[in-house]
């Protein structure tokens, strides 16, 4: 056989051999399966081999907010239908409640005793501890031109933050909205706003159009992390929105990032949403740089 014809034979055979080396990795629950930096520049205290991917059933395809219950399980929320699915992060099994109607349901958070749903237009619906019945809706008029993807309960100051995605007709910035939990009622002004050039400058691109699509506050560093799926970075701000850092995602590891939560110690879950494919769930173990 002439060398040139049994090298691309060798090299065709070693081809489908990493090909199907990485769909077992992307098959297995827990299998690591991602090569290379997750965020550029790397994540303080996040960027290590010490990082777990799964694979999420079809019933989360379509994956759209989680947040952190205990150790062993992560509640979850998908676009369309009015459940909600309490998911095991290290198996991906689950089970579902169902709480309504079908709507575009975005997000969701645990506060003290129930849940919040938000959906698209950044209406809230709080549902009872296990799940199954809605208790209450709550609705406000934002406009037209405005769409919200990320719901922030901020314990501290016992608030919903509503970050929205589209925010107005000639979008130059990410803007918070509160809905006090006090009173069950929206602050109409923004509480904060997020110059979108504020975050090229620290990513250090002037092409970034930063529309979010998830948040949360780190119980460890007390910080707020806003992740784009449209925009490709992750904002690390302070609750009061002053922004602290900007990273970028590498787009093999998140091609639709639609929730982050964080345990109390610090651990970092991240769910894309399935994107031509399965949705996908991936771990950050808190690790603290000496």
């Amino acid at each position: 056989m002439k060398p040139a014809l049994l090298f691309i034979q060798q090299t065709s055979r070693l081809i489908l051999t990493c090909n199907a080396v990485l769909c077992l990795c992307l098959c297995v629950p827990g299998c690591r399966g991602i090569n290379g930096n997750s965020f550029s520049p790397k994540l303080h205290a996040y960027e290590s081999d010490d990082r777990q991917m799964i694979v999420l059933k079809r019933p989360l395809r379509e994956i759209s907010g989680i947040d952190f219950l205990k150790e062993d399980l992560l509640v979850a929320i998908n676009d369309e239908a009015g459940k909600i699915f309490f998911l095991n992060p290290m198996t991906g099994a689950f089970t579902a409640s169902s709480f309504g109607k079908k709507d575009d349901y975005e997000d969701v958070v645990k506060t003290e005793d129930h849940f919040f749903v938000m959906n698209s237009k950044g209406h809230l619906f709080e549902v009872s501890g296990d799940g199954e019945r809605q208790i209450a809706s709550y609705k406000n008029s934002f406009g037209k031109r405005m769409e919200f993807e990320t719901l922030v309960y901020d314990r501290a100051a016992n608030r919903l933050l509503l970050i929205c995605k589209e925010c107005g007709k000639q979008q130059n910035s990410v803007d918070a909205y509160v809905f006090d939990l006090a009173s069950r009622s929206y602050v109409e002004a923004p509480v904060f706003s997020i110059p979108w050039e504020s975050i090229r400058r620290l990513a250090k691109d002037n092409s970034i159009e930063c529309k979010p699509s998830a948040g949360a506050i780190n119980p460890v560093d007390g910080k707020l992390y806003v992740i784009a799926a449209l925009g490709k970075v992750l904002m690390q701000c302070s609750v009061d929105g002053a922004l602290l850092a900007v990273y970028k995602l590498n787009p093999d590891h998140f091609p639709q990032p639609e929730g982050i939560s964080f345990s109390n110690t610090g651990d970092m879950y991240i769910a894309n949403e399935g994107v031509q494919g399965k949705g996908t769930l991936l771990k950050f173990k808190y690790t603290p740089v000496r």
